[in-house]
């Protein structure tokens, strides 16, 4: 018996790209949509089903379950039935995503009955559920799979999000939710210069609702942070023997010069000195160990 999801969508900025390409099953469909965003296009979502979604393409869709909240930007998500959501992007451009609508009942009976299907997740990263999402699109355009082997892959990336979720501390408060999204986006770009704006639309947010709500809570600007992160990157990089110019191009700096200001100004010595006073100290403990 085919499955209908009943969902009311209130949508704003958005251009379909093509018709929506659908598979339906027992008590579950599989959409897979392309659409084109203004800046700063958005909606308000409202399913009866349960449903997860998954952006595509390296983007992220700013999702909230407060309307008054900032959003997160989200990767992948899971929003129960009956749990409204509002959701926008801050770049313009092209917009795919999948989504997976089931009953409650189905997704129950996958799941178990010892796993709560009332709270929404909010997933960051979904690296290691690309595979299974990309055969899933596949199938959705043009399906050469058996009906009972792509409902078996939608099965099984339901199941790995929700063991993504157990494995992931859901119960960090949004802020540090945020951090670590954060954190992980100036790690995979250390080699380049990167902007609040670059930050800000990592989180879904605007500039200056980023710049502002990161001072609140963190007691320090976006710059500041990141240039934390990046002189506790080049220390390591000093640490094991890299030239200095190597370690300015690996941490974003425009030249030696740029790194060698910086690196003074965070630690108060320039690099060559720093080095030679961790090798000092480093040479006073093993003499101390050997006299010991």
């Amino acid at each position: 018996m085919s499955f209908h999801p009943r969902m009311f969508t209130s949508v704003r900025g958005f251009e379909p790209l093509c018709d929506v390409r659908c598979l339906a099953f027992d008590q579950m469909t599989i959409d897979y949509w392309r659409v084109r965003g203004r800046a700063r296009a958005g909606g308000h979502y409202v399913s009866m089903h349960p449903r997860l979604v998954f952006v595509l393409d390296d983007r992220r869709l700013g999702l909230t379950a407060d309307k008054a909240a900032a959003p997160l930007a989200c990767a992948c998500c899971y929003i129960p039935g009956g749990m409204e959501v509002w959701g926008r992007v801050e770049q313009p451009g092209e917009l795919r995503h999948l989504d997976l609508h089931l009953s409650h009942r189905r997704l129950q009976a996958l799941i178990g009955p010892n796993t709560p299907l009332d709270k929404p997740i909010f997933l960051t990263e979904w690296d290691d559920l690309a595979g299974l999402t990309n055969l899933l699109v596949e199938e959705a355009q043009h399906p050469r799979r058996s009906r009972a082997h792509i409902e078996r892959l939608a099965e099984t990336l339901i199941l790995e999000l929700f063991h993504q979720a157990g494995s992931a501390d859901q119960s960090d408060d949004p802020h540090e939710t945020r951090l670590k999204q954060l954190g992980l986006y100036v790690r995979r770009n250390m080699e380049h210069r990167i902007s609040v704006g670059d930050l800000a639309t990592v989180t879904g947010m605007s500039r200056t609702n980023f710049t502002r709500i990161f001072r609140e809570t963190s007691g320090q600007s976006p710059y500041q942070w990141v240039m934390e992160m990046k002189i506790g990157h080049a220390k390591n990089l000093l640490q094991q023997g890299m030239p200095f110019v190597e370690v300015a191009s690996a941490t974003g700096f425009s030249d030696q010069a740029h790194f060698n200001r910086m690196f003074k100004a965070a630690t108060g010595l320039a690099p060559g000195s720093w080095i030679k006073q961790q090798d000092s100290d480093q040479f006073g403990s093993i003499l101390q160990d050997i006299h010991t």
